[in-house]
């Protein structure tokens, strides 16, 4: 039974992270039967470490040690290059197999980090056969995700190389920075002063969050595919990855209680929920928060996912009583996007007339990018026959009330500064409602 339940909670914690990236993956789906070969290739191959450890590192001395920095090096090249490396194995595979499986830079991160999962979910079930069921809660919430991050790191390079014209030695640069990333990460865990060593681990895993998702947000924005009427569903998102994990710890906890004690329980597991729950919510806020632009490539920076806001927001997402605000985009844009090259009714706000006289109808011509936000191109109608009309641009609000009580969303009505183009001079602010 408990076999069986260490086996069903790996599966549970790997798929969500793999239907993530059906969710985030806008233009150009992939067949789910590439996604099943290169997840079971995934889970095979934590059993190739062995051979490799047995016969190639240990008779060349490459093992751990009590010195510090020949420690690190060795989570760095004997753990983390090895592990990365051979998680690219299914990758080559079924592109081998496919070769029109991988067509946009998203696939290159995608694929790996299905192939991470296939790894963290074999990966999972030795070390919770080894150590007890327990080890599966902390590992969901910070080991499988970090195993996509390190891949997704260790990848980039290939992307960059592919993608954007960057020189070869980019591959060779990120094939270091996702082998050095996982290498601390695994180093801290082993940290001599476990105290410390947990704090600075958690502190890591925050920062790689934010490499994370800009990678993501950086090839989505550059997909060949790209079509304005889409966008993530932030909402959407966040209470998929909600949906399943809060099941999968009440289901550890249920279990945990059945078979074991509830000494157990007080000892072990609600220690780690009280601090482990705060990292979750961090990971799915931002995971689920991105910024489609056209085109749009950030750089990624050493930062963590949060932020001390004097002002915050209502839209923001906030930790410790609103101390600190959760980065990235406060309001879902997919509530403009879906909008696009519709027929829409544009209600001013405002009883008076600050600019429009009354609402008119309108619909959304084109989208396009400037200063790495969107900005809708909305072609006005003066006139009940249409004959008249009037160009506007709508930018989201991403601050105060976002939309109505009916979900409608609340936008800014710009025109174009006559005497500067990059600049918009603000008109008021619309309701945008889809016609009936």
């Amino acid at each position: 039974m408990e076999f069986i339940f260490i086996i069903v909670i790996s599966f549970l914690i790997s798929f969500t992270w793999v239907y993530y990236f059906k969710l985030i993956d806008l233009f150009e789906q992939e067949k789910n039967l590439h996604i099943i070969i290169t997840f079971i290739l995934g889970i095979l191959t934590p059993f190739l470490i062995f051979p490799v450890d047995d016969y190639i590192l240990k008779p060349l001395g490459v093992t751990d040690s009590d010195n510090p920095t020949f420690s690190l090096l060795y989570y760095v090249f004997g753990v983390g290059l090895i592990e990365e490396t051979i998680k690219c194995l299914p990758v080559i595979v079924v592109l081998s197999l496919f070769k029109k499986a991988i067509n946009e830079p998203m696939d290159y991160v995608k694929y790996i980090c299905i192939s991470a999962l296939g790894f963290a979910f074999g990966e999972n079930i030795l070390y919770a056969l080894s150590y007890g069921e327990y080890v599966l809660l902390g590992r969901s919430i910070l080991t499988v995700p970090a195993h996509m991050f390190f891949s997704t790191l260790f990848i980039y390079g290939l992307v960059k190389y592919k993608y954007d014209g960057s020189p070869l030695r980019s591959v060779f640069k990120y094939v270091l920075i996702g082998s050095a990333a996982h290498g601390i990460y695994d180093f801290l865990l082993d940290f001599e002063i476990v105290v410390i060593g947990v704090v600075l681990n958690i502190l890591f895993f925050f920062l790689i969050i934010s490499a994370f998702i800009t990678i993501l947000n950086n090839n989505i924005n550059c997909s060949p595919f790209y079509t304005p009427k889409k966008v993530i569903d932030q909402e959407k998102v966040r209470k998929f990855l909600m949906a399943f994990y809060i099941p999968i710890i009440i289901l550890i906890l249920g279990f945990t209680s059945l078979y074991k004690n509830i000494d157990t329980i007080l000892s072990v597991y609600l220690p780690l929920m009280l601090w482990k729950s705060s990292i979750l919510y961090v990971l799915i806020v931002r995971v689920s928060r991105f910024s489609i632009v056209p085109k749009l490539r950030k750089k990624i920076r050493l930062e963590f996912p949060f932020y001390y806001k004097s002002t915050p927001d209502r839209n923001d997402f906030h930790l410790f009583f609103g101390l600190l605000t959760v980065r990235g985009e406060s309001y879902n844009e997919a509530a403009i996007a879906v909008l696009y090259e519709e027929e829409i009714r544009v209600i001013p706000i405002s009883y008076t007339k600050i600019h429009l006289d009354s609402a008119h109808d309108g619909i959304i011509e084109s989208k396009i990018s400037a200063k790495e936000t969107s900005i809708y191109v909305l072609k006005l109608y003066l006139n009940q026959s249409k004959t008249n009309f009037k160009h506007y641009l709508l930018k989201s609000k991403k601050s105060g009330i976002s939309h109505t009580e009916e979900n409608d969303p609340i936008v800014s009505l710009n025109s174009e500064d006559p005497k500067n183009k990059n600049k918009l001079i603000f008109r008021e602010w619309v309701v945008l409602k889809r016609k009936k």
